[in-house]
């Protein structure tokens, strides 16, 4: 029924005539096919055809001349669709081997042999020439499907759904409505030649919007071109009638060559957007991997040095604290001496993995430092919070109880060494730096597993 509404509309549109320049039912026939699974065909094909069948009896064809040209215009949907490959996602379709020989393959085999049969249709049942039926037939089809298929699968893609979503929609309609000028005038103004213009409008929209943009331009450029043509308007409006080629064998030339140009950029730059995407994600990749301990998996110093860095910066100019902590595994050199170094690799991997799951904010930065000695960088935190802090994850490694027979508790603990401060502008962030390892240091002298606070952080020691 749907199909019959469509086809029923199509024909009684005020350009109806124009219809013999472009029909755009078969492309989404097509395209309906591709994206689904060829059992499925035979009764998606038996829909179509009795849909449409029904829309041209109700626009005045008798039923037996519809009896005659819905297997004829079935048998091209069929063909066309065979030389395509199955669609899943636009990337994937686009990127399928010789899919723009195989576009062009459905474009000329399936319209061309149906063509030939309804030209021998015509010319029996209606005494019509051979040429002129074909001519009313083939052309208007492959262009039909040129425009509508390329869009008909865009329309479930995600690509095409970003177009219109309204971060997006802005530049979506101004590109759109650019194009749609560009084509109004070129097909609109007879005075000048502006046909040159159509090419680099429908290119900016495809570097601008992609294919998914590009097929939304190409309906609506070749809609304008076929209603002001049909009009009587534009270059192609008054065509002399004494010339060997009909105006809208013209039309249609001129349309398949912009279209047939447009694709196979369409998708080198798709190729291009792909490779950049996986550039850029290869980058981030390496970056992360430059920015992450091989060993533990947690951030390493290098990252510590710019967040660092970042902290700093970001607390001389708000003057908010920033906390510092080190921490140092208690007698690590005798547990590779007595446990060897692949459970001293473990070791770390368990102390990384607890430091790593206690830190809760976001915005706190874990890293291990170097060999056994790791780091917690705690912006918007005073002293009492970075050893507030530290007391919890010397808690946590003890609570690992993994085994040490070279500490007194007889497992694994930590030593650290905290300190805070708000810094001021000319200040060096070394001196917090040096300020907590120094702390730390006061730790491991005074009998290891416990906090310490630096001594010119806050008058203390703990």
């Amino acid at each position: 029924m749907i199909y019959a509404i469509v086809d029923l509309a199509l024909n009684r549109l005020a350009f109806a005539s124009g219809w013999t320049i472009l029909w755009p039912l078969n492309g989404v026939s097509i395209a309906i096919l591709l994206m689904r699974p060829r059992s499925d065909w035979p009764a998606i094909l038996i829909g179509i055809g009795a849909g449409a069948g029904i829309g041209e009896c109700m626009d005045g064809n008798s039923i037996r001349m519809e009896l005659l040209l819905r297997p004829i215009s079935l048998s091209e949907v069929t063909i066309s669709a065979l030389l395509l490959p199955h669609f899943s996602t636009l990337g994937d379709w686009l990127r399928k081997p010789h899919i723009f020989k195989r576009f062009l393959g459905a474009l000329v085999l399936g319209p061309s042999i149906s063509g030939v049969l309804a030209a021998i249709v015509f010319h029996v049942s209606a005494h019509q020439g051979y040429l002129s039926a074909f001519d009313d037939w083939a052309p208007s089809d492959a262009l039909g499907i040129a425009v509508t298929m390329p869009l008909a699968l865009s329309l479930r893609t995600p690509e095409m759904r970003d177009l219109f979503r309204p971060v997006q929609l802005l530049k979506t309609v101004s590109v759109l409505a650019l194009a749609f000028l560009v084509a109004g005038l070129v097909f609109g103004v007879s005075r000048y030649p502006l046909l040159f213009l159509l090419y680099p409008a429908l290119f900016l929209v495809e570097s601008l919007l992609a294919f998914s943009g590009s097929a939304v331009a190409v309906l609506g450029v070749a809609l304008i071109a076929v209603y002001l043509t049909d009009g009587g308007r534009g270059p192609f409006g008054v065509w002399p009638k004494d010339l060997p080629v009909s105006r809208d064998v013209a039309i249609q030339i001129y349309l398949g060559f912009q279209l047939l140009a447009l694709f196979p950029a369409s998708i080198l730059l798709l190729e291009r957007r792909r490779m950049a995407a996986e550039l850029r994600d290869t980058n981030e990749q390496l970056m992360m991997l430059a920015s992450l301990d091989g060993l533990t998996g947690i951030p390493n110093r290098r990252s510590l040095d710019e967040r660092f860095a970042q902290e700093w910066g970001r607390a001389v100019r708000l003057q908010t604290p920033l906390g510092l902590v080190m921490i140092d595994i208690d007698h690590f050199k005798q547990f590779n001496d007595l446990y060897g170094h692949h459970a001293g690799d473990e070791c770390l991997r368990a102390v990384a993995s607890v430091l790593y799951g206690e830190v809760r904010r976001t915005h706190d930065h874990v890293a291990r430092f170097g060999g056994e000695e790791f780091a917690l960088l705690l912006p918007h935190t005073d002293v009492d919070g970075a050893f507030h802090m530290a007391e919890i994850l010397r808690q946590a490694i003890v609570s690992l109880a993994i085994d040490h027979r070279g500490c007194a508790n007889g497992v694994v603990t930590v030593s650290i060494g905290c300190a805070a401060m708000t810094p001021k502008l000319g200040d060096n962030r070394l001196s917090l730096l040096q300020v907590a390892d120094a702390a730390l240091y006061d730790a491991k002298r005074s009998g290891r597993n416990r906090v310490h606070i630096g001594e010119t952080a806050r008058q203390i020691v703990r």
